[in-house]
């Protein structure tokens, strides 16, 4: 019995990392492309495409951190069960 949620508690930490890293990688990955275009349309030597990664990687990081502090959050609150319920 406790290896099977041993086994749910592994796959539930790999699909965070997961998450995470696709997260990180998307958020970059899109700004470096809006970037690049820019700078071809402008006519510009990578100033946008240099501004853009910073917002990706700010952005990518603003997110993941919504992210873990709402685990957090519902990890506290499947803790805590009497701190969800309404007082009528």
């Amino acid at each position: 019995m406790t290896r099977g949620k041993d086994n749910k508690n592994i796959m539930e930490h790999l699909v965070l990392v997961t998450q995470i890293g696709l997260t990180m990688a998307g958020s970059i990955l899109f700004c470096f492309a809006v970037g690049f275009y820019l700078d071809r349309w402008l006519g510009t030597k990578g100033i946008f495409l240099i501004i853009f990664i910073i917002l990706g990687v700010v952005g990518g990081g603003w997110t993941v951190f919504r992210q873990i502090s709402d685990l957090d959050r519902d990890k506290n609150r499947n803790d805590h069960p009497e701190r969800t319920l309404r007082k009528k």
